[in-house]
């Protein structure tokens, strides 16, 4: 039998554009890795799977740090948050808002959305434990080899996800059959992770699990700059502003030193000032000056860091006044290393969006072939974004199919 389209990948891109296909009464075939579908998406969000947010498309677009962000804007307009609320919606599964941004679940369980996916598909068309080795197309035909069997095509698409988490079969699959293929694509490194420092577990081990609510992250020597939540950990730092900045400060590190730089008050340098004379006219010990600017363990360190002792205010140089000064609005840290792509929430890389038609998700070096979800150059930070846009290009490249 020849196929109309053998989809490979059960994730939420893929189970997207089998919807479409059964929908329309297309004869596809979905072709799964592992035992089942769908492995990757019950772990996200801690089980409870952020499927989309309350964004409008243009902020939506606006919110991604990927260069060429446009790209989606013509699948975000076909198909957004607010289309995959009413999918979710109409399949008997209500999505609730969370901190005016993301959408969970009602049931709290991401098992509850791969239900409705599962739902809108035949499952009698999925092939389970069925490794694809190799793609092969000769006329307008492509020929699929797995593990177990041969299968024959006149369209595929390919939704095999990123290299993250590859014990949920994410892999890498994508490139491996662009390279077979002669489809350009980019590697694909660990964006939305962790970051290690060696200073900050050897020198500030005492902030383990010190917050901040509000930091402006800087890499040092360019102008990215990332805010939002701050944690010290035993290995380093993390929090969505460390997460948004990750993917490029691994890629500074590929041929320098990394300092990140970012303020331990949400006062404004201004403030800070005022509040040094104010306490020069209480007499105030500078512990209790810094303690109204920042955490008590942090002022301790600004102390400790800055080789100056617990004393009043009028008693320390003007010398050793800005040197706190500068620390709390711009404090330094190096960093050694970021989390390996396997561990990071989200790659960037996969199939280079100058090849893809956005129109479509279609290759413009082959025809009937089609790239979807994060087998593609395309991520946005944690926050419904990743999902999102899987559905929005699934749907996208079901329908044109």
């Amino acid at each position: 039998m020849v196929y109309d389209c053998i989809v490979i990948g059960g994730g939420p891109a893929g189970l997207m554009t089998c919807a479409v296909l059964n929908s329309k009464g297309i004869n596809y075939l979905l072709l799964e890795k592992n035992d089942s579908i769908g492995k990757k998406l019950l772990i996200t969000g801690g089980t409870r799977c952020n499927v989309t947010n309350n964004l409008n498309v243009d902020d939506f677009i606006s919110s991604l740090t990927m260069k060429h962000k446009r790209f989606l804007y013509g699948s975000l307009n076909e198909y957004g948050p607010s289309d995959i609320l009413d999918f979710f919606r109409k399949n008997g599964l209500n999505l609730i808002l969370e901190n005016n941004l993301k959408y969970f679940p009602e049931t709290n369980k991401s098992s509850s959305v791969l239900e409705v996916l599962k739902r809108n598909i035949d499952l009698r068309k999925l092939k389970v434990n069925s490794y694809v080795k190799k793609i092969i197309k000769k006329d307008d035909i492509f020929t699929i080899k797995t593990n177990r069997e041969v299968y024959q095509t006149k369209k595929v698409v390919v939704a095999t996800g990123s290299n993250s988490y590859p014990s949920t079969g994410s892999t890498g699959d994508g490139l491996l059959f662009a390279k077979q293929l002669g489809v350009k694509y980019k590697d694909f490194t660990p964006a939305e992770t962790h970051v290690y420092s060696k200073y900050v577990s050897d020198k500030l081990s005492d902030l383990q699990g010190v917050s901040l609510v509000n930091a402006s992250v800087k890499i040092v020597g360019t102008k990215i700059v990332n805010t939002g939540g701050l944690v010290f950990t035993h290995f380093g730092v993390s929090g969505p502003a460390i997460l948004h900045s990750s993917e490029f400060i691994y890629e500074e590190l590929l041929s320098k030193k990394v300092n990140i730089s970012f303020n331990i008050t949400e006062n404004t340098k201004e403030e800070v000032i005022s509040l040094f004379e104010e306490g020069k006219k209480e007499n105030k010990y500078i512990l209790k000056v810094l303690e109204k600017l920042t955490t008590k363990r942090l002022s301790k360190n600004v102390l400790e860091l800055s080789i100056i002792e617990n004393k009043n205010i009028n008693e320390i140089s003007k010398k050793d006044i800005n040197k706190i000064i500068e620390m709390l609005t711009n404090f330094i840290i190096p960093i050694d290393k970021v989390q390996s792509k396997e561990k990071a929430f989200v790659n960037a890389g996969g199939i280079d969006t100058k090849g893809i038609n956005p129109k479509t998700m279609e290759s413009k070096v082959i025809p009937d072939l089609y790239f979807i979800g994060e087998t593609v150059d395309i991520h946005g930070p944690i926050g419904g974004f990743n999902i999102t846009i899987a559905l929005s290009t699934g749907f996208k490249c079901g329908n044109n199919i």
